[in-house]
């Protein structure tokens, strides 16, 4: 394209597109799901009690589903809420429920070294919200919404077929592993 035609389009008007009123609101939305993962996520690590841990934990697996939700990845929002906010948070449950209760002087450590944790993570975090903020790390542009399926499912089946298995196969250990543990405390 020459230069005179892209000063003749600047001039008739028809430069960037205008944010609409549906850009605003994802940019809210944004905002809610983001307050919604830090603070839960900080209400994990603080709460004294597991289960109100591990109910804050699948908050914010579900804001993460929102998150997805807004890259027009459903797909994944979908599998995020079934596999993360539904099974793993019912497993971490049922592992709460089913491990004896008592007290243990140490069982409180890492709650003891969250100034620490604070000295390490708020100057990362400033980097992080610093380097996305001001643009250095370039975006590719998404794909419409909702053609995530086949790519994922080419991902998963076709190229990463083995690891995939190879997951499966230890999850099915663990799991094996966790039942023999758990019925030979029993007797």
């Amino acid at each position: 394209m020459s230069s005179g035609a892209g000063l003749s389009r600047c001039a008739s008007g028809s430069g960037p597109p205008r944010p609409s009123v549906l850009d605003f609101f994802e940019a809210i939305f944004f905002a809610v799901l983001t307050f919604g993962i830090v603070g839960a996520g900080v209400g994990v690590v603080m709460a004294n009690r597991i289960t109100t841990s591990a109910l804050l934990m699948a908050f914010t697996f579900l804001n993460v589903a929102g998150m997805f939700v807004l890259l027009g990845a459903e797909t994944i929002a979908m599998f995020q809420v079934l596999i993360y906010v539904g099974a793993i948070t019912v497993l971490i449950l049922y592992g709460v429920m089913f491990t004896p209760q008592s007290l243990r002087p140490y069982g409180l450590f890492f709650q003891t070294q969250k100034y620490w944790a604070v000295l390490l993570v708020v100057p990362i975090g400033i980097v992080v919200a610093l380097v996305g903020s001001l643009g250095f790390v370039d975006v590719p542009a998404a794909g419409s919404k909702g053609d995530d399926l086949l790519p994922l499912a080419t991902s998963i089946f076709r190229d990463f077929a083995f690891t995939f298995e190879v997951a499966s196969v230890l999850l099915l250990a663990a799991m094996v592993g966790a039942i023999v543990l758990v019925k030979r405390d029993e007797e």
